[in-house]
């Protein structure tokens, strides 16, 4: 059972969550590559495969950022300049902090359950769509996506050093909808859900392909502002675009 530190700061300006891997870009250029918490890439710019723990959020339309355990630490090489220019897109703007919060948060399984809604998740990489496509009914889908959120939920564990006692579980509770997102120059499917799990975790995580730029972001249900990750959708249309 892990204490997690886990520090999220808020900066008072606001962007948007599409706006959000551009905050990363700039955020990473201002530390000087310091640290490859925040970038996840080694010298020769391969990519570092493990689970964020320093990733960018658009919290309540505000930029955030979420640090846990060594990232709590690397954060400094952001917090050590003494002005903060950032450049999102065309504009440039003078980043100011609004509100640091740390705290160690438990992350342990217990034998009740917990729900949290997951917004824009993506589950599925390009063979995954394949075969999530060839099932032929709604419970087939939904179970291959437990199984998918499960190894999510088991990825943040080991990027946290959680070694997991006894048997942890994710049952999808309820699917809000499903749509294209770009990511990474592509067209990629996102869903957003409530499910339940035997495990307390920290709000606002990322899970899932894009979890460092606000993709998969996690909310425990009753904890958070009212109506923080709600919106309508329509079905998406299951036609790569």
């Amino acid at each position: 059972m892990p204490k997690v530190r886990y520090l999220k700061v808020t900066f008072a300006n606001h962007i948007l969550a599409r706006e959000v891997p551009c905050f990363r870009s700039a955020v990473i250029e201002a530390t000087e590559r310091q640290s490859s918490l925040f970038h996840n890439h080694k010298a020769d710019s391969s990519s570092i495969y493990r689970y964020p723990l320093i990733q960018y959020k658009s919290l309540y339309k505000k930029a955030s950022i979420i640090c846990l355990n060594e990232g709590t630490d690397d954060i400094h090489y952001l917090f050590q300049r003494r002005d903060l220019d950032l450049r999102i897109g065309d504009r440039a703007e003078t980043f100011e902090i609004e509100d640091i919060h740390l705290k160690y948060f438990n992350v342990q399984c217990w034998q009740g359950q917990f729900e949290y809604a997951l917004k824009d998740w993506q589950a599925l990489n390009q063979d995954n769509y394949k075969r999530y496509m060839a099932l032929d009914t709604e419970v087939e889908r939904l179970q291959f996506l437990e199984k998918l959120l499960l190894g999510n939920l088991l990825a943040f564990a080991k990027g946290i050093g959680w070694d997991v006692q006894g048997q942890l579980e994710a049952q999808i509770t309820r699917m809000k909808g499903e749509r294209w997102l770009p990511y990474k120059g592509h067209k990629s499917l996102c869903f957003s859900l409530n499910f339940r799990c035997n495990a307390s975790l920290p709000n606002f995580i990322g899970l899932g392909k894009g979890g460092s730029v606000g993709y998969g972001s996690l909310l425990g249900v009753g904890n958070g502002k009212p109506g923080s990750m709600k919106y309508e959708m329509r079905p998406a249309n299951h036609e790569q675009q």
